[in-house]
């Protein structure tokens, strides 16, 4: 006997619709009491969602009013909430970002009263674990660039410690990291501590890590805390306090952090017997030569000037100079090398004083092999004496060129007026550099008798600045200054690589003992 199948009527169809998670706007979704194992569609109301309550984001979305009129015209959402629901929980709760267009629906909705608003299509998905809620909130965000550093280091932290939680274990950076990348969430263990450090400095400048200073910034601040730290080790017990009043009382915007070395190179100079300029130079030289590693442990491990435990009034760190800081003087000229003299036409040649090497005055396409055998120091001292007052002609500065005996055969002196044009500040700190006078106290009765050292012994430093400017910025000197034709053309160029060439060879084969005697030159 066959049975024959009854079409249900329209009634019948809309009954079986609304049965199980289906429902209208107007009705409860009616997911209790067995919550759906897979997704489904929903049509919420306003009353029935809930922000993320442990939502990464801290502060206000800078496109909210932008996204808030962009809903506004459109009269809802064009993509719909993902949303969830805790186990014992009546209301739905976002799940993987979407606060800032709920909190501008509830906003459309109160000012309009306009239903459009009111009536919220939602993928509902299954309940899993909080670790996998925080963990899209994250994802989404970071997909959509909206969140400052510093909200995601305490988002992350928050994620640490219910990983942790749920699994009952300890977890290192490096384990966390892999329990990251199994949520989908990939970080290296230099970004986790970057964020760690990041949350130690909001004790100090929160206003400018609310404000957008990213991960450049944070690395900056904590290269040269390392830096001073070296310097003022077993010195003075003031530094960790001390840095951190200056760099809290520069938590302004917009953020300077030139402006926080200034002020605390002022207060450490006297603190550590030595002025201002040779302090600014030691502090550059670390940070050049500072290992990229060295400043980023595995872990934490005993406290650094920014532990908590380092100050009884603030937490510190600090800042490095802003790749900003290349001094720009009011005009830039360009200079054009004058005629050379006859006597620096006759400057001896490497190849001359030293048989067995290359010869270095003409240009070729690679650096030439150093001389294996020394030559005589008096020789090479008049070579590197003369390509730097050659150098220094280039630009009206022969002046500041001295010839000594000892060093490097020539050191320098301060200009007789202040640097108005770029290519002779750049050049004259150069020189400056190469010469080697002002690297260590040790060097000092070189050129003790100079002007430009009776400068330098100003612990405010004010006056050998406005001279001569602030020394160059390492990051930028090369672009700016060397590779700049108009301000150091080819001829001055090649002068620059001979006369360094030259140095390496006084160095690489004379004792330091023999080239820096105490007393005078």
């Amino acid at each position: 006997m066959t049975t024959r199948f009854k079409r249900p009527d329209p009634d019948d169809l809309k009954a079986l619709l609304l049965e199980g998670p289906f429902s209208t706007a107007t009705e409860d979704p009616g997911l209790a009491p067995s919550e759906p194992v897979t997704p489904v569609q929903l049509v919420l109301t306003l009353a029935q969602i809930k922000a993320y309550d442990h939502n990464p984001r801290r502060e206000r979305n800078p496109a909210y009013d932008a996204i808030k009129a962009s809903v506004r015209e459109q009269r809802g959402l064009n993509n719909p909430f993902t949303v969830t629901r805790r186990p014992g929980e009546t209301l739905f709760m976002v799940q993987a970002g979407g606060n800032t267009r709920l909190a501008i629906l509830k906003e459309l909705f109160a000012e309009t009263g306009d239903a459009a608003f009111n009536s919220v299509q939602c993928l509902y998905r299954p309940w899993q674990s909080e670790t996998l809620l925080l963990a899209a909130h994250l994802i989404e965000n970071e997909l959509r660039g909206e969140m400052t550093l510093i909200d995601k280091a305490y988002a992350l932290r928050e994620l640490h410690r219910q990983l942790e939680t749920e699994h009952e274990i300890k977890l290192t950076r490096t384990a966390l990291c892999q329990r990251l990348k199994a949520l989908g969430y990939s970080l290296s263990r230099r970004q986790l501590i970057r964020f760690d450090y990041a949350m130690t400095l909001d004790q100090l400048i929160p206003h400018t890590l609310r404000n957008g200073l990213g991960a450049t910034g944070i690395d900056q601040i904590k290269a040269t805390e390392k830096a001073y730290q070296r310097l003022c080790q077993d010195k003075t017990p003031q530094f960790a306090a001390l840095f951190a009043h200056t760099l809290a009382s520069c938590d302004d915007e917009p953020w300077d952090l030139e402006a926080v070395r200034r002020e605390l190179d002022k207060q450490l100079a006297p603190l550590l017997g030595i002025p201002v300029t040779r302090l600014r130079q030691t502090i550059d030289a670390s940070l050049f030569n500072a290992s990229a590693d060295e400043d980023w442990p595995d872990d934490p491990g005993q406290p650094t000037a920014t532990d908590p435990k380092a100050s009884t009034t603030l937490d510190q760190s600090t800042a490095h100079a802003s790749p900003t800081d290349l001094y720009q003087p009011p005009q830039a000229a360009t200079m054009q090398p004058l005629p050379t003299s006859e006597a620096e036409n006759r400057l001896p040649k490497i190849s001359d004083i030293c048989p067995a090497s290359t010869p270095v005055d003409t240009v070729t396409p690679r650096y030439p092999a150093e001389p294996d055998t020394p030559a005589d120091i008096h020789a090479l001292y008049e070579r590197t004496y003369g390509l730097a007052h050659r150098i220094a002609r280039s630009i009206h500065l022969e002046q500041v060129v001295v010839p000594v005996s000892q060093g490097l055969g020539f050191i320098i002196e301060k200009p007789q007026a202040a640097f108005t044009a770029h290519a002779t500040w750049g050049l004259w700190w150069l020189l400056l550099g190469i010469a080697e006078q002002s690297v260590s106290p040790e060097r000092d009765p070189l050129w003790q008798h100079t002007d430009l050292y009776q400068l330098q012994q100003d612990p405010e430093g004010t006056a050998l600045q406005q001279l001569v400017g602030p020394a160059p910025s390492v990051s930028h000197y090369p672009h700016e200054v060397l590779q700049n034709k108009a301000i150091v053309p080819d001829p001055v160029f090649t002068d620059i690589c001979q006369l360094i060439e030259t140095c390496r060879h006084i160095r690489q084969h004379y004792p330091s003992t023999q080239l820096w005697p105490s007393g005078p030159p």
